[in-house]
């Protein structure tokens, strides 16, 4: 049984661990924007006349 399959795209042949690899720094890029977002959203809208 190979664990590693691999991916036709188009006549690039790519493997399952570097399509999960791509997912995984996709997803972190993801995460991360959506942080810096929300903390950037939040300082706008925070009374700074205290």
């Amino acid at each position: 049984m190979h664990i590693f399959t691999s991916f036709h795209l188009g006549e690039v042949e790519v493997s399952n661990l570097t399509i999960l690899v791509l997912v995984f720094f996709s997803s972190f890029t993801f995460v991360a924007v959506g942080i810096s977002s929300y903390k950037l959203y939040k300082s706008l809208i925070s009374d700074t006349d205290k």
